[in-house]
């Protein structure tokens, strides 16, 4: 079940819902920026928001206040640009933002114990001392040099991005902010990418790279191909649950499911019309479940099980887009 939904209206406007009951959605916040939002991650629990606008950032929090916000420049104040792609990282407790015309990322800290930053500045050249920023909402930055990967995924579990520079898909390590591989994929769609862990837990998690009607899989540990899927259309997302691994497969706004289970490790299997004209497909965390977005006539927010039968269904707010979605669970 969705815990809530920060939604991105076809106007750029960003708005937040919550369910009121078991099908219905009240407006929980509107929150008013200079010029329309182009990009948005949630915190899971709710609690935040980071939204980019123009050349800017802002942390939003639960009411719908806008707490911090940071201008698109770069340490020494010669560039600046707009940040393009941005994750939420849970297991950092922490937003990651991309800025391609800066060379830089940004991990923005919301653990309030988190360590000061220290960004170059010195004030004392005697003795070496830096000056320190409070580390809580603070941007530690990472210089990654143009031009930088057009990152596209990031999943809790792991402690790397992915994004595509030209026909390869570059990972890069948030720890030592660096890369580690670079896979040959032309086409690859990292945003469409998924994880799946270890079958009965031996094994290393598999990275599933979506690219045209093939899906790619790899292994995180030596970053070498392990299989490749073919599909009857263009892969758009995927997501993997303990036992299955789900592909939405289709033009956008018009797509279908595929499913493909360990009891038939060769055989996907479309799933019932029930789940047809899909935009977009999340997996449920701790759970086999999925939520897609249907995209007929009346927008619905679809719970599907490990079957793919509609388990539960709310009506998206009539009057917003689908131009962008964070959602968060409940706990």
């Amino acid at each position: 079940m969705a815990g809530g939904l920060w939604l991105v209206a076809a106007d750029g406007s960003l708005r937040c819902w919550e369910p009121a009951d078991g099908s219905s959605w009240r407006l929980r916040c509107r929150v008013a920026v200079e010029t329309p939002v182009h990009a948005l991650a949630a915190s899971p629990d709710g609690r935040w928001a980071l939204v980019a606008y123009g050349q800017r950032l802002s942390l939003v929090d639960a009411p719908g206040a806008v707490v911090k916000t940071f201008e698109g420049r770069d340490l020494g104040r010669t560039r600046q640009g707009a940040a393009t792609v941005l994750f939420s990282l849970p297991q950092r407790q922490s937003f990651f933002a991309a800025w391609p015309a800066l060379g830089e990322s940004w991990e923005i800290s919301l653990d309030p114990d988190a360590a000061p930053l220290f960004d170059g500045l010195v004030h004392d050249y005697r003795m070496g001392e830096g000056i320190a920023a409070p580390g809580y909402l603070g941007a530690r930055r990472a210089p990654l040099g143009q031009p930088m990967p057009d990152f596209g995924f990031a999943d809790r579990r792991v402690p790397w991005l992915a994004g595509m520079q030209g026909d390869e898909a570059v990972v890069v390590h948030l720890d030592v902010r660096r890369r580690i591989a670079a896979l040959r994929v032309p086409g690859a769609n990292p945003a469409g990418a998924a994880l799946r862990p270890p079958s009965r837990g031996r094994g290393t998690i598999q990275w599933w790279l979506p690219a045209g009607h093939e899906i790619h899989v790899f292994d995180t540990a030596r970053w070498v191909r392990l299989a490749t899927h073919t599909l009857p259309g263009p892969v758009l997302q995927l997501q993997a649950t303990d036992e299955t691994v789900w592909a939405l497969v289709g033009e956008r706004a018009g797509a279908t499911l595929f499913t493909l289970g360990d009891s038939q490790p060769d055989a996907w299997q479309r799933v019932g019309a029930g789940a047809a004209a899909l935009s977009a497909l999340r997996a449920a965390p701790r759970t086999p479940q999925v939520l897609v977005l249907r995209a007929a006539d009346a927008h619905e927010l679809l719970l599907l099980d490990a079957g793919g039968a509609v388990l539960r269904r709310w009506s998206v707010p009539k009057g917003v887009g689908l131009d962008g979605v964070a959602w968060w669970p409940v706990a």
